[in-house]
């Protein structure tokens, strides 16, 4: 073997190993997906008194890495029509169980608890946002505004209507029609995902601004407002700051994708929901 193929042969072996370096979007989002499991786990068992804390703690971090793998999925497709096509039509079909979880009360655990897991619904809002934004960018100024704001407008509607049709429309901003401050983390998640859009370009940046982002409202917040307030309330009830340690995982990011398996995310977040939600009648019933 002559000294050139070694150099090649050498330099090859170098590239990969930087190429390894770091997490792919796909094992961002599969760790998001384990400590979702955690989270919920606590959600739908807590009344059992027997679940730690901790699984909640380790659950605010993955809000905050699905909506930086979210950004990232919809910044690199090729297809941005269907990828949001995806999310939208399993958040409609999400949306239409919980209203029938709300509106018949045999459908509820004995408690009255029922799964509002909802964050599909929250990123079809920011895929229209981002679509808003790029339009911005683009100065076609009147279609970004537009996009923007039309998604606040049908609450509005819904309080100038008459009693008799309010359920119709909390129907339609539960499937087709979500909005940005009903869906599953409210405002909060928005202006979260609008952050880590708006600065994708930059890693750094991207990740401080969101982090003093959380802290200003999940920590700031109740510092203002909330009285008594202590070191352990912080730890106890007013934990969401946690999710602040989700940036940990976004600068490791190499920007690679990793593995592709799409359907992943989209079987097992509305499956394990509703199996954790079935377990948890059944171990309720029998606690009862």
């Amino acid at each position: 073997m002559n000294l050139e193929c070694k150099k090649e042969i050498e330099m090859s072996l170098e590239n990969s190993k930087e190429v390894k370096k770091g997490l792919t979007g796909f094992q961002i989002k599969l760790i998001a997906l384990v400590f979702m499991l955690l989270d919920h786990i606590y959600y739908f068992f807590e009344f059992t008194g027997k679940v730690p804390l901790v699984f909640s703690w380790i659950g605010r971090l993955a809000g905050g890495l699905f909506l930086f793998t979210m950004v990232e999925g919809y910044s690199h497709t090729s297809n941005k029509k269907k990828y949001f096509s995806r999310i939208y039509f399993l958040s409609v079909a999400m949306g239409v169980l919980r209203y029938f979880f709300e509106l018949i009360p045999r459908l509820q655990r004995g408690d009255g608890f029922f799964p509002m897991n909802g964050i599909l619904s929250t990123f079809a809002v920011l895929i229209v946002m981002f679509r808003g934004i790029d339009y911005l960018k683009e100065k076609k100024i009147l279609r970004g505004l537009l996009l923007l704001i039309v998604l606040f407008i049908p609450p509005y509607f819904m309080l100038l209507m008459p009693s008799t049709l309010q359920p119709f429309m909390l129907f339609l901003i539960y499937t087709v029609l979500p909005s940005p401050m009903w869906v599953e983390g409210g405002l909060f998640l928005i202006i979260s995902g609008l952050i880590m859009y708006i600065f994708r370009g930059n890693r750094k940046l991207q990740c401080t601004l969101y982090a003093l982002f959380i802290l200003a409202w999940m920590v700031g917040i109740p510092l203002m407002y909330l009285r008594p307030i202590s070191l352990k309330m912080m730890f106890i009830h007013y934990y969401e700051w946690m999710g602040v340690f989700a940036i940990i995982f976004m600068c490791l990011y190499n920007g690679e994708k990793g593995r592709a398996m799409k359907k992943l995310f989209y079987i097992f977040y509305p499956a394990h929901i509703y199996i954790l939600y079935g377990l948890s009648i059944l171990l309720y019933n029998i606690m009862h």
